[in-house]
């Protein structure tokens, strides 16, 4: 348990600062891009990692229902939840958008209580109402300084709690398809290419062949070293901690990254933080550590 618990908070770390280094590159970087970017240049390393893990027999050995439920989580996670979030966090900024997303824990949570057949308890239910507290105390008009308009602030708000949503399920289907697949590199090897192909789609859905103009041999070297660092390294950390901690003590762990995002995004972002966004990620915080 310890172990995971470490691993937790180190995850919590690299999508905190990871969130800060897409945020302070959204005017030069589309952050949809960069979503897809990252996700072929972590697929890139999974496979390079491969050999020293079984190879391709490893590879053959993850069975098709399990495949399938990975290659889905990884779609809902990433391709969709990934992109929502970061468009979020272009619009909103990171103080705003790391907590809102963090309320992740309450709907796996939920999803728990009707599948796995946990207990609605009477702290969980305070809980619940402190995050839904935290999340008012986080909408439009009450937080960071943006450049957003008012009903684009509206749905980017909208946006981040939607990518808390399908993180959850997708959290949820990555742990039943792990039961089923020889180790975390494997892992990897099965989610990373679905979750490129998805995220690149998407983007060019979203924002067309001009999503990619601000890629060039200048940038490259330092966007090849984030995207290692962010989805090569942190979704290996990731996956261990679901496997050593579980789903929900993983999205338990994972909230800490608000803490570590939003004190952070003040002093190398100069983003504003109000008396009022603060009690609001304190409380969202509190609450889903209360319900878990």
């Amino acid at each position: 348990m310890l172990l995971g618990i470490i691993l937790g908070l180190t995850s919590a770390f690299i999508w905190a600062t990871t969130s800060l280094a897409i945020k302070a590159q959204a005017d030069h970087i589309n952050p949809l891009s960069f979503n897809a970017f990252r996700m072929f240049v972590g697929a890139i390393f999974a496979f390079a990692l491969l050999p020293f893990f079984g190879g391709a027999r490893a590879f053959a050995q993850v069975p098709p229902d399990a495949a399938i439920l990975l290659a889905v989580s990884s779609i809902i996670g990433i391709a969709i939840g990934d992109m929502l979030y970061f468009w979020s966090l272009s619009q909103i900024g990171a103080a705003r958008a790391l907590p809102l997303s963090g309320t992740y824990p309450l709907f796996t949570w939920a999803i728990a209580v009707p599948l796995l057949g946990e207990q609605i308890t009477a702290t969980a239910t305070f809980g619940t109402a402190l995050v839904l507290v935290g999340v008012c105390l986080l909408s439009p008009g009450n937080g960071t300084l943006v450049r957003a308009d008012a009903r684009t602030q509206r749905i980017a708000t909208f946006a981040a709690i939607a990518a808390a949503v399908l993180w959850a399920i997708a959290t949820t289907m990555l742990k039943i398809g792990m039961q089923e697949s020889p180790h975390v590199i494997v892992v990897n090897a099965v989610r990373l290419p679905v979750a490129a192909l998805g995220s690149a789609l998407v983007t060019q859905w979203h924002s067309g062949t001009g999503a990619w103009n601000g890629y060039n041999r200048k940038n490259l070297p330092g966007l090849i070293a984030l995207a290692l660092y962010s989805t090569g390294i942190g979704m290996i950390v990731w996956t261990l901690t679901v496997e050593y901690a579980g789903a929900a003590r993983a999205a338990l762990l994972n909230t800490a990254a608000p803490l570590i995002g939003v004190p952070l995004s003040v002093v190398f972002l100069q983003e504003r933080v109000t008396p009022r966004v603060a009690m609001g990620t304190l409380l969202a915080v509190c609450g889903v550590w209360l319900i878990l």
